[in-house]
């Protein structure tokens, strides 16, 4: 599961961002979704995770009409070099 940072079409109405804001582990507002997620190619859609009430998780789908660009985060990985003695 990746971090998404959703940027969506004009299309979507900010009305449907403040519902998905509601939800606990995702924000949205002003054409930008955030949460955790992942694409779904056979579905046509990104789906976000939530807290669901209770105990469990909920999902959001996005179908990919409604989205202008998706970034999923920037992965640090650090090497440290060694020298072999010899």
């Amino acid at each position: 599961m990746e971090n998404m940072r959703i940027y969506v079409t004009s299309a979507v109405p900010e009305a449907a961002l403040t519902a998905i804001d509601a939800l606990q582990g995702v924000s949205a507002g002003e054409g930008l979704i955030t949460g955790a997620g992942e694409s779904r190619p056979q579905e046509n859609s990104l789906v976000l995770f939530y807290q669901a009430e209770g105990a469990g998780k909920g999902e959001v789908r996005i179908p990919f009409s409604s989205i202008a660009l998706v970034d999923e985060g920037v992965h640090h990985a650090t090497m440290k070099r060694t020298m072999g003695v010899g």
